[in-house]
């Protein structure tokens, strides 16, 4: 039996694929040598499809920032129960720049306390719509009970801890609007 230019071997039409699977490009097949050449085929294009799943995946994702007036603050999302409790507890140090963003599922006045904390934090609770709702300004670590807590006069979405002193030195106030990127 001869070869026909449509099919990968001998005798059987080729498997059913898509066409970026069965080779062709422009309707021309990339190789009809047989079961090594369908295997080579199949690897190559997944490994293409796969690449491009993860490149534009990648050139999608924005690393998750809250920012204000052109500055911007890397932050850690936290969301879980057990992430929000241990928080920033036991960790020596926030890198300049960086914060820890609670992400809650509710508006409520959300209350926190600096327990086992190392060093001191600005803390803002923002409303779902991104507008700062309060602010606790250079709260002091707390490394012996009773700790203080600290609790909003009104309902937030979010709250942010971040190192202290940033609020007052980057011009953050109640009633700002910041952008949450890629959260």
């Amino acid at each position: 039996m001869k070869e026909d230019k449509n099919m990968f071997f001998h005798g059987q039409p080729p498997i059913p694929t898509s066409s970026v699977l069965r080779g062709y490009i422009h309707k021309q097949p990339l190789c009809t040598c047989g079961v090594a050449g369908l295997i080579k085929n199949i690897f190559l294009s997944s490994f293409t499809c796969c690449f491009l799943f993860i490149s534009l995946c990648h050139a999608d994702a924005i690393s998750p920032q809250v920012c204000y007036l052109g500055n911007c603050v890397a932050v850690e999302v936290v969301s879980k129960e057990d992430e929000m409790e241990r928080g920033l507890m036991y960790r020596t140090r926030l890198d300049q720049n960086k914060g820890m963003l609670f992400v809650f599922t509710k508006d409520d006045k959300y209350s926190f306390w600096m327990q086992n904390m190392r060093f001191n934090l600005d803390i803002l609770w923002i409303s779902l719509d991104g507008h700062i709702v309060f602010i606790g300004k250079n709260i002091p670590a707390c490394s012996k009970g009773p700790c203080t807590v600290y609790t909003p006069d009104k309902e937030a979405r979010y709250v942010l801890e971040i190192n202290s002193g940033y609020t007052t030195s980057h011009h953050w106030k109640v009633g700002d609007k910041l952008d949450l990127k890629g959260i």
